[in-house]
């Protein structure tokens, strides 16, 4: 992939982010020994999440297995079936809108069925590529990737129910599922896993020092190699990635830890406290004590 094909792809996700407004309905994951829903259609959209188990799903004229890792999208108004063998299941799923409407979003239920096609409760078609071709069984590299985000999702849609914070995570979800799908990741597939671990790696432990070198001998590649691959399946260099989660998980420790600002710079391997506020002001617009007082109204 050139640099000019990078530059006109971020283009074009940056308009289909802005034609998406995202709507949580309903979201959970749990156990589910065998079962079965009955054919039926949806008036939202609806992803499906395998993390145990087998079991057998149609989507439209489509019929396929379906077992861990496996991540299923269903369009509103599309027929689909869904059973889970014995002994049990283990799924996640969002029920959602991809775009808001005031009128339906929140008074339809989430997993009402109707009869497929059109029906005045029915979310409109979306029609805007990639999304409008992604149905049934997607065959993403990326699916442990996208269930962590669904599972933020959903603790946060059953728990704080903040709907910027969900609507957030639903793009968020929608990016990394189209990063999956990407030519770039596909051509990566062999290689994905020590990618994805290396993306791991950087998200749980942001404050270690980033070691390209050993992270690029485990997906036996150069250092320039996986470097070019990190970029393309992730959609930002390693140090981006862990200069944003570095300040994400400065965020989450100024809210909740209850210690001093001084003592998160230091457990965040700044060596000063000016050095600290200075790179949080730059990445989240504000200082961490004024982060703080805007966060919790102190």
């Amino acid at each position: 992939m050139s640099a000019h094909d990078t530059e006109g792809e971020g283009e074009a996700n940056h308009e289909l982010s802005a034609m998406l407004s995202p709507y949580v309905r309903g979201a959970l994951e749990h156990w589910r020994g065998a079962w079965h829903i009955a054919r039926r259609a949806v008036a939202d959209y609806l992803l499906v999440y395998i993390v145990s188990g087998t079991g057998r799903f149609s989507v439209g004229d489509e019929t396929f297995d379906v077992g861990p890792t496996d991540l299923i999208w269903i369009a509103p108004g599309i027929l689909h079936e869904m059973r889970g063998h014995p002994p049990k299941m283990f799924v996640a799923y969002l029920h959602f809108d991809l775009v808001y409407d005031p009128l339906c979003s929140p008074r339809i239920r989430s997993g009402t069925a109707y009869a497929a096609g059109d029906h005045a409760d029915m979310h409109p078609p979306f029609l805007r590529q990639p999304i409008a071709g992604w149905r049934g069984k997607l065959p993403v590299v990326n699916g442990p990737a996208i269930y962590a985000l669904m599972k933020q999702a959903i603790a946060e849609q059953r728990g704080a129910r903040r709907p910027l914070c969900v609507s957030g995570l639903m793009l968020e979800i929608i990016g990394e599922i189209a990063t999956g799908l990407s030519p770039s990741a596909t051509g990566a597939r062999a290689r994905w896993p020590a990618l994805r671990r290396a993306a791991e790696r950087i998200r749980v432990e942001p404050e270690i020092n980033l070691d390209l070198s050993s992270m690029a001998r485990a997906a036996h590649l150069s250092d320039s190699h996986f470097r070019k691959l990190f970029r393309e399946t992730h959609g930002e260099s390693p140090r981006a990635m862990k200069n944003r989660a570095l300040m994400q998980k400065a965020c989450d420790l100024v809210l909740h830890s209850g210690v001093s600002i001084s003592e998160i710079a230091f457990q965040l391997g700044f060596s000063t406290v000016h050095n600290f506020s200075r790179a949080f002001s730059r990445e989240i617009g504000v200082s961490p004590r004024e982060y703080q007082r805007r966060m919790l109204g102190g």
